[in-house]
């Protein structure tokens, strides 16, 4: 069975490990994220001469924060790593090492992980919805990544949840993202508290009102999503999604606003993949495309 060196470029570290043909992660490491672009080389450079030395691999699928352009290896916007912006990102990688490489977006490459051999294995069209710092995820129809003309699509925490709120505080990450619930909670109770703190505090009646609030927001970005892309599945995403609670929470308002047509429930399960996803997905990506 062939192997495939995963690389998930993150802000604070880089990911990498190998995947085979069937999806399975064979390891999994980390090292942190250089500053600058020589130093990011350097460690790209490190990264594939270990895994080399450990085996052969037949590709270097690449995992990047950014609207990645995935024909001609440009990313594009902003991230936390402005050196990987605006120049051949694939070049130096394909020259050196005469190896086929490619470069996914992370939302993306984690979506398409669902697809392989995740929540999502047996389906055709679905969506993924991360919860986090902000709100994003992918859109896939038949292995096939919806990117969009100015490559944004999945970017869900842009879609306007409240238009009563001034520009950009009524956007699905401004009230719907993990940090914002965080944040309103703390300044309910006036003390500085965690997601696990929110919910080891959920019977206090001020943070049970933030929580059915954030439920809401969430379901009612799921409604839009069900009823705009239409997918057999959505899949919920993000650290906090590992807690039961949350999707339970969700669905219960979701299917609040679909009984009010009687047409149909929306199918919301939890992602089955979390921190390996964007690995396992990257590999997906540059199987479906070498």
């Amino acid at each position: 069975m062939q192997h495939y060196l995963a690389i998930d470029i993150g802000g604070t570290s880089i990911k990498y490990g190998v995947v085979q043909t069937d999806g399975t992660l064979l390891s999994n490491d980390h090292v942190p994220t250089p500053k600058t672009w020589k130093s990011f080389l350097e460690q790209i450079d490190a990264i594939v001469n270990n895994t080399q030395a450990a085996g052969p691999i037949q590709g270097i699928a690449f995992s990047a924060p950014g609207a990645v352009d995935s024909s001609t290896g440009l990313i594009h916007g902003v991230t936390a790593l402005p050196y990987i912006h605006e120049q051949p990102f694939l070049e130096p990688f394909q020259d050196q090492y005469d190896l086929p490489v490619t470069v996914l977006n992370d939302a993306n490459a984690a979506a398409l992980a669902e697809g392989w051999t995740g929540a999502a294995a047996s389906l055709k069209r679905y969506a993924t919805v991360v919860i986090g710092t902000g709100v994003g995820g992918a859109f896939i129809d038949s292995n096939e990544v919806m990117v969009g003309s100015h490559f944004h699509g999945g970017e869900y925490g842009y879609w306007i949840l409240d238009p009563n709120a001034p520009h950009p505080d009524g956007t699905w990450s401004k009230v719907g993202a993990t940090a914002v619930l965080v944040k309103r909670c703390s300044d309910r109770l006036g003390l500085p508290l965690t997601g696990k703190d929110v919910f080891d505090l959920q019977s206090d009646s001020r943070i049970h009102e933030e929580l059915e609030n954030f439920y809401r927001w969430n379901a009612i970005g799921l409604y839009n999503l069900q009823f705009g892309l239409d997918p057999e599945r959505i899949l919920i995403g993000g650290g906090i999604s590992r807690r039961p609670e949350v999707r339970d929470g969700i669905k219960r308002h979701l299917d609040a606003l679909t009984d009010s047509f009687g047409t149909f429930r929306i199918d919301v399960e939890t992602c089955a993949h979390f921190n390996e996803a964007n690995l396992i997905g990257a590999v997906r990506f540059h199987l479906l495309t070498n």
